[in-house]
């Protein structure tokens, strides 16, 4: 085997239990990241679609008053 298949090979094997204790800076769990994840995901989503909808509305409002 090649010395950089080697230090491939065993930086994915060591990935997953460092990003779990990655996580856990800060006093927080994986649970807690994901609820917080989550949680900035949805208020994006939000911020996104509500002056949406809100020119969709007001142009509703314009149109049926102009019929």
């Amino acid at each position: 085997m090649s010395h950089p298949y080697e230090i491939t090979t065993e930086s994915v094997k060591a990935a997953p239990p460092a990003i779990v204790s990655l996580l856990h800076v800060g006093g927080m769990t994986p649970a807690d990241w994901v609820t917080v994840l989550t949680l900035l995901y949805l208020a994006l989503q939000i911020g996104l679609l509500v002056p949406r909808y809100l020119t969709r509305l007001r142009n509703y409002w314009e149109n049926r008053r102009g019929s």
